[in-house]
């Protein structure tokens, strides 16, 4: 079985897309189950930061700044595409 590190691969994904293209994507497209993931990991991050405050779990932060989270159901949960 093949280890997929989904944290890894999404900003492996963006960091392809910014080689390529010279700018950040504007969104990303993943599947509801990635999409899942990565609001539960940001409202822990929030929680465990003691801020109090939750961040909005479409929006993606990274060091281009945030990207927006897409949904496309028609997704394998292993596809991650930066736009």
């Amino acid at each position: 079985m093949d280890y997929f590190d989904a944290f890894d691969e999404v900003f492996g994904s963006i960091e392809r897309y910014v080689a390529e293209h010279g700018v950040a994507p504007h969104e990303i497209v993943v599947a509801p189950a990635l999409y899942t993931w990565l609001a539960d990991l940001q409202r822990e991050a929030d929680m465990l930061g003691g801020t109090g405050v939750v961040t909005d779990p479409v929006m993606l932060e990274t060091p281009y700044g945030p990207i927006k989270i897409v949904i496309d159901e028609t997704l394998s949960p292993y596809e991650i595409n930066p736009q």
